[in-house]
């Protein structure tokens, strides 16, 4: 049996985010924090917290069933994924978020 385990942070300077992603198979993790490291919630910004909603429904996409709460977006892979399965839908969570983020002008934590 594989067991695929991924943290990443993907850091947006401009955006004042950052996304830590745990993918520690088979469950999934995004939480955000700022710049400097401090948690924050979804609901703290109106950009994450109308972000968050859609795009844990979009995780269906990366084969990850994903809910969210105020202060996380939380799921499960679907079963019997391959360790590449896995590394592709992780990928896939990624560039969702990058192509969202990385093109705000300044920090969306206001």
């Amino acid at each position: 049996m594989s067991n695929t385990q991924i943290n990443i942070n993907l850091t947006f300077p401009k955006a004042g985010v950052v996304f830590v992603i745990k993918a520690n198979e088979p469950s999934f993790e995004i939480t955000v924090t700022d710049s400097s490291g401090k948690d924050q919630s979804l609901n703290d910004s109106p950009y994450l917290k109308d972000w968050a909603k859609g795009y844990a429904r979009w995780l269906v996409r990366a084969k990850v069933k994903a809910t969210t709460n105020e202060n996380k977006i939380t799921g499960t892979f679907f079963d019997d994924l391959s360790p590449e399965d896995t590394l592709n839908g992780v990928k896939d969570a990624c560039d969702m978020i990058r192509q969202r983020f990385e093109h705000y002008p300044e920090s969306v934590l206001k």
